[in-house]
């Protein structure tokens, strides 16, 4: 029950991560917006909370465009009457090497892992702010926005991106009761991770001996770490960026 009566918006919320957290956030009594680009699943997220009696809607949403970020926040507030948590869940990853890569490439990349985070947040601010009440936000970095991962230079930008976002929106918003934190998890068993393995497992085996503590991380352990951060636990805790990785930074 730690978040009931709490409304909470999760981007990038149809698979992986994010359905991961939607559904913890959902069954600690929070009101929870699903926002994805895949409706089908997105529709499927909310489909299966609320057969558990839960409280979810889904809006789909494109992240890269700021009319749309504006909507996904107005109907978060006009579904639930307010809006305490955004998590900036949703990613993508690129592997092309830097000196072959496109610049359509490189736009894709920032537009959906850091300029999504700032239109989210922005109009999240703006909602938290008037309303008096404060809020949490929780962006999902990565390890590689701490060290840099060999052969994604434009991914590890990115989170180094939403790295510095985080600590910005910390120390500026704090006079206004929101705190901002992220996590940085390492490799996690997710469709993205399944992707850029070719979907083969014996690749995936070979990464995971990457973290020591020898296997790859859930959905659930990222999940875990982003409701403590948005929870009243955590209330003295703002700028962090809080490794889930299974050791791979410490290194």
């Amino acid at each position: 029950m730690a978040f009931k009566d709490r409304v909470v918006i999760v981007t990038g919320a149809a698979s992986g991560i994010g359905r991961r957290t939607a559904i913890e956030f959902a069954r600690q009594s929070a009101k929870v917006v699903v926002a994805d680009i895949d409706e089908k699943a997105g529709e499927g997220v909310v489909a299966e909370l609320t057969e558990e009696g839960l409280d979810a809607v889904f809006v789909p949403t494109d992240l890269t465009v700021e009319a749309d970020c504006a909507q996904l926040v107005a109907t978060a507030t006009e579904t639930f009457g307010r809006l305490d948590v955004l998590v900036n869940n949703a990613g993508i990853e690129v592997t092309t090497p830097l000196h072959e890569m496109q610049e359509h490439e490189w736009d894709r990349l920032v537009d959906t892992n850091l300029k999504s985070m700032f239109l989210c947040s922005k109009h999240t601010l703006r909602q938290m702010m008037s309303a008096a009440h404060g809020g949490a936000i929780v962006n999902v970095c990565s390890v590689s926005g701490l060290v840099a991962w060999p052969g994604i230079a434009a991914y590890n930008s990115t989170k180094g991106g939403v790295l510095m976002l985080t600590k910005s929106l910390a120390i500026d918003y704090a006079r206004h009761n929101i705190r901002a934190n992220c996590v940085c998890p390492s490799i996690i068993d997710t469709p993205m991770t399944d992707v850029s393995n070719g979907h083969d497992d014996a690749a995936k085996a070979e990464k995971a001996k990457l973290n020591p503590i020898g296997r790859l991380g859930t959905p659930e352990d990222v999940a875990h770490a982003i409701l403590f951060l948005a929870s009243d636990k955590s209330s003295f805790i703002t700028g962090t960026a809080l490794t889930v990785d299974g050791g791979y930074t410490a290194i």
